[in-house]
């Protein structure tokens, strides 16, 4: 296995993984908040998005590694544009995080708000499409690679 093959692998372990952590997040964790109650809810919510974290931060900088890997070890049978729109995915969820989803949360830090949840369970579709396309990208490119 040579270099690029490596990456892609990587790449494809961890936009899998990830689109399953937001998959589940969205279809489970998001709807189930609003039944935490709401004296419980802020530490709840603390507690979440610290245990959260522990799972998505090694997901996002392995499919990062992996991207930034594969764009610059592609294999022959990848497409240039393939790599590039694996990363342009991931900025996206990057911005959308940053932009929507962490001032969501923020605001739910404080108690629970059923507005609030409302645009958390929307605006994330954000970040489970672009995770859902990356991981289906990502396998494309390993049936170019491993069978041709």
């Amino acid at each position: 296995m040579d270099t690029g093959q490596a990456f892609l692998l990587l790449e494809t372990a961890a936009t899998i993984f990830m689109a399953g952590v937001l998959w589940t997040m969205q279809l489970l964790n998001y709807p189930l908040l609003a039944l935490v109650g709401t004296g419980a809810f802020p530490r709840y919510e603390a507690a979440h998005n610290r245990r959260f974290a522990l799972v998505v931060v090694p997901g996002v900088l392995a499919a990062a590694a992996g991207g930034i890997g594969l764009a610059a070890s592609r294999p022959a049978q990848i497409p240039p544009w393939a790599p590039a729109c694996e990363l342009a995915l991931l900025l996206a969820v990057i911005i959308s995080t940053a932009a929507l989803q962490a001032r969501q949360h923020g605001a739910l830090a404080g108690g629970f708000d059923q507005h609030t949840l409302s645009l958390l369970v929307r605006s994330n579709w954000i970040r489970v499409a672009a995770w859902s396309a990356a991981g289906a990208l990502a396998l494309w490119m390993c049936h170019q690679v491993f069978l041709p």
